[in-house]
């Protein structure tokens, strides 16, 4: 049974291609804008780590050093 409630949170959570195609200024094409060929784009992040954040927060710098580490083998 599909309530008033039920219908808005399906609503707000479609993700059928139709669906985001309907929701989207430019359709269909505003989907395959979104897409991209590189896998990897998840880990690469979007804001780099400065100098700055090193010296200041010292987990990230004990971070850091360990994957410098570990890359480095």
């Amino acid at each position: 049974m599909l309530t008033e409630n039920r219908l808005a949170t399906i609503n707000k959570r479609e993700t059928s291609f139709e669906g985001l195609i309907g929701q989207l200024e430019n359709g269909e094409d505003g989907i395959y804008n979104l897409l991209t060929n590189d896998k990897n784009i998840i880990f690469q992040p979007k804001i780099s780590i400065t100098k700055q954040d090193l010296e200041d927060i010292e987990p990230l710098r004990e971070l850091r050093k360990h994957i410098e580490k570990w890359e480095g083998l």
